[in-house]
């Protein structure tokens, strides 16, 4: 149950590690994704030139047909494209570190009080409303570092961060994570698209052979 102390909302200790853990989740994630568009800015614009620079070298060394040719010539001004608006990025990708430095330090601080909570006493409520006073600084703290505006498909690179490289058994204790949680939404849907391809590809084979 809740309880109110001296005029202040006091989460039970059972609420507020649940609720540590469900921010924890989105302060992680969001360190990640941080830290996924700096890593992004900083090595998407190398792998375009390289890219841009092998098909150039492929129409100057080969003699190719006009089709093969405005193929390559249309993968070339896509690169461009992409190489722009990665641009604003990279300009302040140190903005994009720093931040994400910052928020990684706030998931761990996150993580530790978790675990004081934990190895508090249930009845203790002056203590559990000194966490709860913590935890809603470390909040504040993330909200004023987060930067909004984030890379296209750091989302993903974020996921295998996350899930790969972070420590986050703390956060299952109170939230579960599933196969639909670990994995994008775009790649879950051109995954089931996949299956479905396959699935009337065999379909088609079988009734050839009946047939």
């Amino acid at each position: 149950m809740n309880n109110q102390l001296w005029g202040v909302f006091i989460l039970d200790k059972s609420s507020l590690l649940k609720t540590i853990a469900l921010k924890g989740y989105d302060v992680g994630f969001g360190a990640k994704k941080h830290f996924a568009t700096f890593d992004m800015s900083c090595k998407l614009p190398d792998l375009i030139a390289l890219i841009t620079l092998t098909i150039g070298v492929i129409q100057l060394g080969f003699d190719l047909n006009n089709k093969v040719n405005k193929f390559l010539s249309v993968i070339l001004i896509f690169m461009g494209i992409v190489a722009i608006f990665i641009n604003k990025y990279r300009n302040s990708k140190s903005d994009y570190e720093m931040a994400a430095v910052k928020i990684n330090k706030i998931y761990y601080k996150l993580r530790e009080l978790y675990y004081k909570v934990k190895e508090t006493n249930s009845s203790d409520e002056k203590k559990l409303e000194v966490y709860e006073k913590e935890y809603n600084q470390l909040i504040n703290d993330f909200n004023e570092t987060a930067i909004t505006q984030q890379l296209v498909l750091s989302d993903w690179y974020a996921h295998y961060k996350f899930f790969v490289q972070l420590e986050i058994k703390w956060i299952e204790e109170q939230r579960p994570f599933r196969f639909r949680d670990k994995v994008p939404l775009l790649a879950r849907y051109i995954l089931y698209l996949l299956g479905l391809i396959i699935l009337i590809a065999l379909f088609c084979l079988m009734l050839d052979k009946i047939w």
